[in-house]
C-alpha cells in the first residue's frame, strides 16, 4: 500500500501554495501566520534569487508572494534540519528584500519583506524556546519596544514542537493541516475552514494524478536517501578517530544521492539542500560524471 502524499513534501507544498489560482489558500494561510488582514495577492512563480554579480549564490524559494500593499512574502517548507538554517533564511530574505533595487534607484523603494521558514524538525537555533511559532525582527539592545525598521520581519514554525493545547494561535488548524499524514487525516480539520477545505481538494486533486504522484514518490525517495547520508555524517563526526573506509563509504553514498538527483532533474541548489554539500562540490560530482560517460 503506498504512502499518503503529505504536505511537507517541497514539491506538493509549492504547488499548492505557489500555483497561481490557489491565491485564496495562501493568503488566508499568510493572514493566520502574520496575524494581519490582506486585501489581495499576487503569486510570483519567478522564485530564483540571484545576486548582482555571476559570483553570487543562486537560491530558490518554495513560495513567493507580493501583498497588494508591496510587502513580500517567501515562505520556506523544509523536512529536515540542515546546516547554516538561520543564515541561508536571512540570506534569503535579503536577496528577496534588495531584489527590486537596480543601480541608480533610491532606497525608499525597498518594501518590507516577510520571511517564513516551516522546520518539520527543531532548529538548533531556536532550542530551549517552547512555542513552535516565533516571530524576529531587530529591536535595539535595552529599548525592547523600539524596533529600527518595520522591513525586516521572520517567522519560524517548528511543527515539531507543536502540541495540542499547549497553546492557542490562529494558524492551529493550518499546522494541524501541514502536519496530518494526508487526504484522511485532513477531512475532519477541513470542516472547520474553507480555503483548508480547498487545500484539501487540491492534494487529492495531486493524489489523483499518477504523475505528480510519481514525482512526489521519487523526491521522498531522493529525500530519505540525503537524510540517511546526513544522519550517518553526524553520527560519524561525532565519533573521534574516524575509520578511513567508513568515510570513504559515506562520501560514496553522497555520490550516489547526487547522481540519482541530477538523473531526475532535481536543481542543483535543491541537491545542496538536500546533502549539505557546496554547490561546487556537487557539480564536480556531476562533471566526473559526465567525463566517465564520455
Amino acid at each position: 500500500m503506498e504512502e499518503e502524499i503529505r504536505l511537507t513534501n517541497d514539491l506538493v507544498f509549492q504547488r499548492i501554495f505557489g500555483k497561481v489560482g490557489n491565491e485564496n489558500i495562501t493568503k488566508a494561510f499568510l493572514e493566520k501566520v502574520l496575524g494581519i488582514e490582506i486585501e489581495s495577492l499576487t503569486l510570483d512563480t519567478n522564485k530564483r534569487l540571484i545576486g548582482e554579480r555571476l559570483e553570487d549564490k543562486i537560491g530558490r524559494v518554495d513560495v513567493k508572494a507580493i501583498l497588494n500593499n508591496g510587502t513580500k512574502v517567501i515562505i520556506e517548507m523544509q523536512v529536515a534540519r540542515y546546516k547554516y538554517m538561520a543564515k541561508r533564511l536571512l540570506y534569503y530574505w535579503s536577496q528577496t528584500y534588495i531584489g527590486d533595487l537596480k543601480r541608480g534607484k533610491e532606497y525608499d523603494i525597498l518594501n518590507k519583506t516577510i520571511a517564513i521558514l516551516i522546520s518539520v524538525e527543531e532548529l538548533e537555533e531556536t532550542k530551549g524556546i517552547e512555542k513552535y511559532h516565533t516571530k524576529w525582527e531587530i529591536r535595539e539592545e535595552e529599548n525592547i519596544n523600539k524596533k529600527l525598521t518595520e522591513d525586516l520581519e521572520i517567522h519560524i514554525i517548528e511543527l515539531s514542537k507543536f502540541k495540542e493545547g499547549q497553546e492557542i494561535r490562529p494558524e492551529d488548524n493550518w499546522i494541524r493541516a501541514l502536519k496530518s499524514k494526508g487526504v484522511d487525516e485532513m477531512k475532519k480539520i477541513s470542516e472547520l475552514d474553507k480555503q483548508i477545505k480547498e487545500m484539501k481538494e487540491e492534494l487529492e486533486r495531486i493524489t489523483a494524478d499518477p504523475e505528480l504522484r510519481e514525482k512526489y514518490y521519487q523526491r521522498e525517495k531522493n529525500l530519505r536517501d540525503a537524510l540517511s547520508w546526513i544522519k550517518a555524517e553526524r553520527e560519524e563526526g561525532r565519533e573521534e578517530g574516524r575509520e578511513e573506509g567508513r568515510e570513504e563509504g559515506i562520501k560514496e553514498k553522497a555520490k550516489e544521492i547526487v547522481l540519482n538527483m541530477y538523473k531526475e532533474k532535481v536543481k542543483i541548489e535543491d541537491i545542496c539542500r538536500f546533502t549539505g554539500l557546496a554547490r561546487k562540490e556537487v557539480e564536480n560530482i556531476i562533471e566526473l560524471e559526465r567525463a566517465a560517460d564520455f
